[in-house]
């Protein structure tokens, strides 16, 4: 009894899938055909024109500057005097490239002028007396005191001063004056000339220089 109920069932199932296969293929063929899908066919792009592009100039080449060359001093002086060609130039002769240059002439030298002298009347201070010549046994020897040399003893004979007693006896207005003619005012102040000349007179050394 139950091999039987098993077969039974197991003939239902193949009854009833065979049913299915059937119905499925019949529910196929009666079935409307769907219409085919068609894809959706998108534009083409727009094509954006751009405007063309100026093409850029190519500079154009620099003639070549020619430069001539600087004209030799030599070339210089034949322009200057109308020579083209310079081997056109007569060689000179061996006895003039053997002859030496003249010698140049100097300018005879001048000495330079002395400076001017005042006139006495023009000197401040007054004139102090003068000798004609010197007295005695002939003029004193001026240079003993500081500050006299040749030449200014010279120049105090030359304004009849010969003796130290004259130069001791000047007063501030005669030494103003004599230091004047001399060019050198207020140097017998400092010097002391009269005070020397008075130490001299009196025996005894000059008095050193006062210091400045």
């Amino acid at each position: 009894m139950t091999a039987f109920a098993i077969e039974v069932a197991l003939l239902l199932t193949l009854v009833f899938a065979a049913a299915l296969a059937v119905g499925y293929r019949l529910g196929l063929k009666h079935r409307p055909a769907e219409p085919p899908v068609q894809a959706e066919v998108l534009p083409p792009p727009a094509v954006v024109e751009r405007p063309p592009v100026p093409a850029t100039p190519q500079p154009q080449p620099e003639p070549p500057v020619l430069v001539e060359p600087a004209p030799s001093p030599q070339q210089d002086l034949f322009a200057r005097l109308g020579i083209a060609d310079m081997n056109a130039v007569p060689p000179l002769d061996e006895e003039e490239e053997d002859e030496p240059p003249p010698p140049a002439t100097q300018s005879p030298i001048r000495p330079a002028p002395r400076a001017r002298r005042r006139p006495p009347e023009s000197l401040p201070g007054v004139r102090p007396p003068a000798l004609d010549a010197p007295e005695g046994e002939g003029a004193d020897d001026l240079k003993q005191l500081k500050g006299i040399g040749p030449q200014n003893e010279q120049r105090l004979n030359e304004i009849g001063i010969f003796h130290l007693r004259q130069i001791a006896a000047w007063t501030p207005e005669e030494a103003a004056w004599v230091g004047s003619y001399l060019a050198f005012p207020g140097r017998i102040e400092r010097e002391d000339w009269m005070g020397q000349a008075k130490a001299i007179l009196e025996g005894g050394a000059p008095p050193p220089r006062r210091r400045r």
